[in-house]
């Protein structure tokens, strides 16, 4: 967990009989997830060794191998529907319950506990409040736990109900990154997710492409640009941008967000989302429009040539898109070619970076 030290680490180093009795739970999970492997490979699904599979993922819930055994196990239980599959929905939601007690943030628990739900025999007003419970005020644990992106599958609400609550959540507490990243997913759904407008009140869902929804990428704008929109051309006719008024307002609490504090990462994510959003949204309509794709490749370079990118592999990657959107745009703009030569030298991120602009 983000905050939490590791102190079992340090008690192993300093003590020798920790040390045996973690060996013994290592080797315990070992061989008993080998054997439920193996009735796997086999088809055999006896209720001893889902019993055992459950035993085995309480205390390491991570093992995605074993969710899916009980997922096949119990996939027919469920298709033949009555008081049988409603007992196994209950069993499977307690047994998710404890392991997320385990690890909150167990990525094959949630999945697990949404495949479950999926199968319409949980009660959604209890799965709001299980969702709901990590994006709660600072004061909660878990405040920002990623897994507020599991609340979609239980909601039957509005999008803009959805919205208010999120941006409540937001108002309480700005580094709540899961709240910033959940309301990325519900713009999206609301006004770019299919024929225009389709998509303003959906409320369900899967929670929109995942490119689109994640504060730390901005993948769709490289097809857009550096293959002349191909991948977005005729997009705009299917789809609405989101509203100028609405951007309006998001850059104000974004703002706002900053004033607290400026050294908050959380709402700096969500910028870059909000100016990417608005770049995607003119390259779909006019992918060869000049302002567009030269504020990208100034993006691009910048990220790169400031190490914030990511890894460095990631920034040489943003590099090689800048140039390749420098030279999309000499062909595009050829009277400012020396210009755009010049940029793909890296001579005007100088001049920039001289400038203080950067």
């Amino acid at each position: 967990m983000h905050g939490r030290p590791r102190e079992y680490k340090n008690k192993l180093k300093a003590d020798s009989k920790a040390q045996e009795a973690y060996k013994k739970k290592v080797d315990a999970i070992r061989n008993g997830t080998a054997l439920v492997l193996e009735y796997r490979k086999q088809k055999k699904y006896d209720p001893a060794v889902l019993d055992a599979a459950a035993k085995l993922l309480k205390v390491v819930p991570e093992i995605y191998t074993l969710w899916n055994y009980r997922r096949e196990a119990l996939g027919p239980v469920f298709e033949s529907g009555g008081e049988q599959a409603q007992r196994a929905s209950e069993g499977e939601l307690a047994l998710t319950q404890a392991c997320l007690l385990e690890n909150p943030k167990s990525y094959s628990t949630w999945h697990h506990r949404k495949w479950v739900v999926g199968r319409g025999l949980a009660p959604l007003e209890r799965e709001l409040h299980l969702v709901s419970r990590p994006l709660g005020p600072p004061t909660t644990i878990h405040h920002n736990t990623l897994h507020v992106l599991s609340r979609p599958y239980a909601v039957r609400r509005t999008s803009q109900d959805e919205l208010q609550y999120v941006e409540d959540k937001i108002l309480q507490n700005f580094s709540n990154y899961s709240a910033w990243h959940f309301r990325t997913i519900l713009l999206h759904q609301m006004y770019c997710s299919g024929p225009a407008g389709s998509g303003s009140d959906s409320g369900s869902g899967n929670g929109g492409d995942a490119a689109a929804g994640s504060l730390g990428s901005t993948a769709p704008l490289a097809a857009a640009a550096t293959a002349g929109g191909s991948a977005n051309r005729g997009s705009a006719g299917q789809r609405t941008p989101i509203p100028h008024d609405v951007l309006d307002q998001e850059y104000d609490m974004v703002h706002q967000a900053f004033a607290t504090d400026s050294r908050d990462e959380s709402p700096w994510m969500y910028y870059r989302w909000l100016a990417c959003r608005l770049l995607e949204d003119h390259l779909a309509a006019e992918p060869d429009a000049r302002w567009p794709l030269l504020t990208l490749a100034r993006l691009r370079e910048a990220q790169a040539r400031l190490g914030l990118g990511g890894s460095p592999e990631e920034c040489e990657e943003m590099l090689q898109e800048a140039r390749s959107l420098y030279g999309r745009l000499m062909i595009l703009d050829p009277m400012r070619r020396g210009f755009y030569e010049d940029a793909l030298e890296g001579r005007a991120f100088v001049v920039v970076q001289a400038l203080g602009t950067v």
